[in-house]
């Protein structure tokens, strides 16, 4: 269990959160509850606010919201074909018939508003505006300009325009930009089919996870006493509907609960279920909703990596708009399929907490705090010396976070990245990184022994990262083989091969940077004698340091230097040479941030051939090679691109040599095994002339 900090305590016990009425209390104060997340929650009235520390004012709003109250989606259809098929095969009963009759009145007044925005969908969005005008007018001084985007789903535009409508009519200074477009999948709605970073079953928890959701339910729910009261049996649902019982009552519960949503007959279906009933089927859809959006232990599903990039997305537009002022608020309308995980990445008021209990998970993220027109809005506040404050609102209410507040729900803006933005860089990554681990694990290289030896060489095409790359590699276990630095710069520098052959190696690889002048820029130690202690090329990318102990060339090392703890590093060892950037450190990648600058859009973002050399925990030693600027044939990677390369091939530590025309494998029999650009054209001849290489022998 997690410890909560003294001051945490506290802002629990000033918001009075600190005594959580639990859900089955919650439900039986407010039946309408057990709608789980169709609930319409009292919207009309907006609870007060905790004032501001002094000397502190509202300025700017980012806000994520959900759509109004809606129509059914697919319930209503599926419902009524079922009635239908029950009713033509004989398997209604008396209340069943009774329950067909009703409903077939109903249909043909929903049935073309699927999903359709309701009047009361519409007038939560304007009381949400109405609502952030009345209780922050500081953000509405003088001229306001709004940035508001949706998905392309017709409720989430009607939202969106009925929020803007509400402010337009308020504030006569306003003006706004607003967009429904699916180039916001990667962060508003991210399994939709647009977000390149959509991966397939992404989203699924796994059958572990779902054998388990299924006996929850059935112990759960009473399914059984609920299916005969309107078929002749219950194996009507799989034998003649061929549904599943979960299912069913799902969608059952779903058309009598979304009455709420819906202008007028409310009550139309109240008395399909008891209110015990009621309290039964909300634990088990809710336990469902638990394991969709949030952190079910055991779970397989990425749905809340995939709300980092919303979270992301929240932060870096807030940081722009704070530095450049053009921007008091930042409105974003989608489905709870978004904001739902976001709230448990955020860990407001606890929802982030993890379980293996589906009992318990009905106490931590209750499905009805995901209402319709539910809403996530960070307030900002900021005082004369420009310090920044942060407050969370849930659905219009103050909410915790997992941080230490400055005053009652106020957080620092900077504690809000700090402890944030790690966790959107790993889960970001982890989203990123899937599929092409995935697909560079399962690479069939064709391995191949080495001149009779247990090294090996492999080469594979591969469809990755959106590209085609051509990969060649060479694998040498190196405690039967030693490694050497070779240098002939200058004048007597030479192509990659010359250097293997000339020094009857096994294998060989390019080196590191070099001038037009073929001299070493980088700090360079052969046999003992420091060849080069230059540091002329990219200072910043090489940052570590390839190192040899001894003669025998089997203990070998990469170690993070710069500049001026090249010559350190190097002492006590025979031959090192300095390059980079390193991609992969005791087996962690090492990550690279763009800093906007032109080296690293031309570097390290651009894809190039490139060439690594890296090694494995059980002393393999690895030389790799991936050609480039060949598009089609071969598209080349980027630094972040190499790194999972390295990651998919199990290295523990890797080092990026250099690249371009410079890239060459070379192995004894086999000869050139890359495509090597320098010629610009796609075959084994365009090796370049380079003044050192890595030799394996």
């Amino acid at each position: 269990m997690k410890k909560v900090s003294v001051s945490c305590f506290l802002t629990l016990m000033a918001m009075g959160l600190c005594f959580a009425q639990s859900p089955i209390d919650a439900i039986s104060q407010d039946p309408d509850k057990a709608a789980g997340s169709f609930y319409v929650y009292d919207y009309k009235d907006a609870p007060a606010l905790t004032p501001s520390p002094e000397g502190y004012k509202p300025f700017y709003i980012s806000h994520f919201g959900r759509h109004g109250a809606r129509y059914c989606t697919s319930e209503y259809d599926a419902l009524h074909g079922w009635l239908t098929k029950a009713a033509e095969a004989g398997c209604l009963t008396e209340e069943g018939r009774a329950l067909y009759s009703r409903f077939e009145k109903y249909y043909q007044k929903v049935r073309y508003c699927r999903g359709n925005l309701t009047g009361i969908g519409k007038d939560q969005h304007r009381s949400i505006g109405m609502h952030m005008y009345q209780r922050f007018p500081q953000v509405f001084d003088g001229p306001t300009h709004v940035e508001a985007v949706s998905t392309e789903s017709p409720r989430v535009i009607m939202s969106m325009w009925s929020c803007l409508s509400s402010l337009q009519a308020l504030d006569k200074d306003i003006d706004f930009s607003a967009d429904a477009s699916a180039k916001y999948a990667p962060w508003l709605q991210p399994s939709l089919s647009t977000n390149p970073y959509l991966i397939k079953d992404g989203f699924k928890a796994g059958r572990e996870a779902e054998e388990k959701l299924k006996e929850y339910f059935e112990q759960t729910v009473p399914w059984k006493e609920i299916t005969e009261r309107f078929f002749t049996s219950a194996d009507v649902l799989n034998d003649v509907l061929k549904t599943s019982p979960e299912k069913f009552i799902e969608y059952l519960h779903g058309v009598v609960t979304c009455t709420r949503c819906i202008d007028n007959d409310q009550a139309y279906f109240d008395n399909v279920f008891s209110k015990e009933e009621l309290l039964q089927i909300w634990k088990g859809t809710s336990a469902g909703y638990f394991l969709a959006v949030a952190r079910y232990e055991g779970s397989q599903s990425l749905v809340l990596d995939y709300a980092a990039f919303t979270l992301d997305q929240i932060i870096e537009a807030a940081d722009a708009d704070i530095a450049s002022g053009s921007t008091q608020l930042r409105l974003r309308f989608g489905h709870d399929s978004g904001i739902a995980p976001l709230m448990a990445v955020l860990d407001v008021n606890g929802y982030g907490r993890s379980t293996a209990s589906f009992e318990e998970a009905l106490e931590i993220y209750p499905s009805y705090n995901i209402p319709m027109g539910a809403s996530l809005q960070l307030v900002f506040y900021r005082n004369d010396a420009g310090d920044v404050l942060v407050k969370v609102l849930v659905n219009e209410k103050e909410a915790t976070l997992p941080l230490t507040s400055v005053s009652g729900p106020y957080y620092r803006w900077s504690d809000f990245k700090a402890h944030y933005q790690p966790i959107v860089d790993d889960s970001k990554r982890k989203v990123i990184t899937t599929e092409p681990l995935a697909i560079l694990r399962n690479t069939d290289w064709g391995w191949q022994t080495i001149a009779g030896t247990k090294a090996e060489y492999g080469a594979a095409s591969v469809k990755v990262f959106g590209s085609t790359q051509s990969i060649s590699i060479a694998r040498i276990p190196i405690w039967e083989h030693s490694v050497s630095v070779v240098e002939s710069d200058g004048p007597s520098a030479m192509i990659t091969s010359d250097f293997g052959e000339k020094n009857q190696a096994l294998a060989a690889i390019n080196g590191s940077y070099f001038s037009k002048q073929l001299m070493p820029v980088t700090y360079v130690k052969d046999e003992g004698k420091v060849v080069s202690t230059s540091n002329a090329d990219g200072v910043d990318r090489c940052n570590a340091m390839f190192r040899i102990k001894d003669k025998k060339g089997r203990k070998i090392d990469i170690v993070s230097v710069d500049a001026n703890t090249n010559a350190a590093a190097a002492k006590g060892w025979r031959e090192a040479i300095v390059s980079g950037p390193i991609l992969l450190e005791d087996g962690k990648p090492v990550l690279y941030k763009d800093d906007g600058s032109k080296s690293y859009r031309g570097f390290y973002a651009r894809r190039h051939p490139r060439s690594i050399l890296g090694y494995t925990e059980d002393g393999w030693l690895y030389f790799i090679v991936v050609d480039g600027r060949f598009p089609s044939l071969a598209d080349g990677m980027s630094i972040s691109e190499l790194t999972i390369l390295c990651e998919a091939l199990g290295l523990y530590e890797a080092l990026n040599l250099d690249g371009g025309g410079s890239s060459t494998l070379w192995t004894r029999g086999q000869g050139v095994l890359n495509h090597p650009y320098d010629n610009k054209v796609f075959d084994h001849s365009g090796q370049r002339i380079v003044p050192n290489a890595i030799i394996v022998k």
